[in-house]
């Protein structure tokens, strides 16, 4: 039996995404401090406005607490659910065309995001498969541990 970092075996041949909700929790955390300490220092509408952008960005990190990646080996297909408010997408192993990581800076926050390119209909489309906050590393380590449960190293 493997052991993975990033990955669970919940039945035979059948694998979830390991839990990255502390991360979204700690973001969201310090969203929801800062726009209450500028709502507290600054209740003139400058405060409100921080306020509202910084609640609004911590409900995005909550929501995306909810994000999960299940690798059915027996079926041949990944589930994936990129958020609480969305639907569960089920893609085929043959549909992914090839993995990436990109890594972007939201005011000062580097964000990696791994993904499968799948293509419906002759559109590409990115699935997420997991993000992560300031650190590369572990999205490429997922990457690996998930080409390699997928049997494609």
């Amino acid at each position: 039996m493997n052991e993975y970092k990033y990955y669970q075996e919940i039945s035979s041949r059948v694998y979830k995404r390991a839990g990255l909700k502390l991360q979204y929790l700690v973001m969201a955390s310090i969203l929801f401090a800062i726009g209450i300490l500028f709502l507290i220092k600054w209740p003139g509408i400058e405060g409100y406005a921080v306020t509202v952008i910084t609640i609004a960005f911590g409900l995005g990190f909550i929501n995306r607490m909810f994000n999960s990646l299940h690798i059915d080996m027996n079926s041949k297909i990944l589930i994936q659910k990129s958020s609480l408010l969305s639907g569960k997408q089920t893609i085929a192993f043959a549909d992914i065309q090839n993995f990436s990581i990109n890594n972007s800076i939201y005011v000062l926050v580097l964000i990696s995001s791994a993904s499968a390119l799948t293509e419906k209909n002759g559109k590409p489309k990115y699935i997420l498969l997991g993000q992560n906050f300031m650190n590369s590393k572990q999205m490429e380590q997922l990457l690996l541990e998930t080409e390699k449960i997928m049997e494609l190293r």
